[in-house]
């Protein structure tokens, strides 16, 4: 049975999300450039990529330590941007044509599941101490 690509909505901060897109095998492909306030205004963005999304421009960057990344952007606004590094510019390419793929091809609106940011569970204060553990 093949997945398709879905949109996920991940929880990073106490009020605050971003959305991401993985692949029909659970890679994340890329994601919103900031965080959202609510799931409401991650599933307007959503759409709107959706909607846009062969309009936008790319830009590569190339980090030291021979990564790449890519961002897409309309005008001077960053739109998604590839949620991990390359070692090649020609992979960073393809990532890209993968993500443009899968955001015609994934389903917008109901069941875009939301989910917890499992990295804000090991995030400690200045003092040491979870933020996240229970009272």
């Amino acid at each position: 049975m093949k997945k398709n690509p879905r949109f996920q909505l991940v929880q990073t901060g106490e009020q605050t999300m971003r959305w991401r897109l993985l692949g029909g095998n659970n890679v994340s492909l890329g994601s919103a450039p900031a965080d959202y306030p609510r799931a409401e205004e991650c599933l307007v963005a959503i759409a709107w990529l959706s909607t846009n999304i062969s309009e936008l421009t790319s830009d590569f960057s190339h980090l030291s330590g021979g990564r790449w990344r890519w961002r897409l952007h309309t005008g001077d606004r960053v739109v998604a941007i590839a949620t991990h590094a390359y070692g090649r510019r020609i992979e960073a390419q393809r990532g890209l044509d993968r993500f443009r793929s899968a955001t015609t091809e994934a389903a917008i609106g109901e069941g875009i599941e939301t989910i917890a940011d499992w990295r804000r569970k090991y995030r400690r204060d200045s003092g040491g101490h979870s933020p996240n553990r229970s009272p």
